[in-house]
């Protein structure tokens, strides 16, 4: 099943990554400054509201190819739900061909489906309310793995 969404290209390490725009609500530049430590979560504060941030290279596992040297904030949204995904680069908005993942990556939490980027080269849509509920409900010290298995447990 092929369906054509709207979405932000992000690097995070070296990869591109995909949000549907749907659950976009801005993108900001990461103030370091603005991030602090909140019972062993980070976050900053933003228009006068908390705001849950994640790392999504450390998120991830993917590895960091080139230091940035700016960093970016996806706010995501679900509802009334908000997450601050921390992105390497910003690549602009794209209209895509998504397609599901295949069978043995079906059940993988975090990602939506892939699309081709037209270089050879694949990008995985970011399944943002598996996302927002795995950091929201989850100790998000513990990373998953680049493609969603959790490093302790396995895929679920």
């Amino acid at each position: 099943t092929l369906a054509i969404i709207s979405v932000l290209m992000m690097k995070i390490g070296g990869q591109t990554f995909c949000m549907p725009l749907a659950n976009v609500e801005e993108a900001i530049a990461l103030d370091e400054s603005l991030v602090r430590v909140v019972e062993g979560r980070e976050v900053m504060t933003q228009r006068g509201a908390t705001l849950p941030i994640v790392r999504l290279a450390r998120f991830f596992r993917v590895d960091d190819d080139a230091v940035s040297q700016r960093s970016y904030v996806v706010i995501g949204m679900l509802g009334e739900r908000r997450v601050g995904f921390v992105v390497d680069r910003l690549l602009g908005q794209q209209d895509i061909v998504i397609k599901a993942l295949g069978k043995s990556l079906r059940h993988v939490r975090g990602f939506a489906g892939a699309t081709e980027l037209g270089d050879q080269r694949v990008g995985l849509v970011l399944d943002v309310a598996a996302l927002i509920e795995e950091v929201l409900h989850h100790d998000d010290s513990r990373p998953i793995g680049v493609f969603g298995a959790k490093a302790a447990g396995g895929a679920e």
